[in-house]
């Protein structure tokens, strides 16, 4: 049986972005020379750091 092949996922700058662990293998990173750090824009972003809990409830220090 063939395995479905995945989309290329391509930034609205056309950088191809692969969401890997903390960025390592993305162009998108920020470490190459070629392109600039498209993190923040990246609808992938909690796929490259999973540790982030976005249910998590934080308490402010003041109350």
């Amino acid at each position: 049986m063939r395995r479905k092949q995945r989309k290329p996922i391509i930034d609205i700058i056309g950088i191809p972005l692969t969401p890997s662990w903390q960025g390592m293998y993305c162009l998108g990173n920020g470490t190459h020379p070629k392109y600039e750090c498209c993190c923040d824009e990246c609808g992938y972003y909690l796929y490259c750091f999973p540790q982030y809990d976005t249910n998590k409830k934080f308490k402010n220090k003041d109350n």
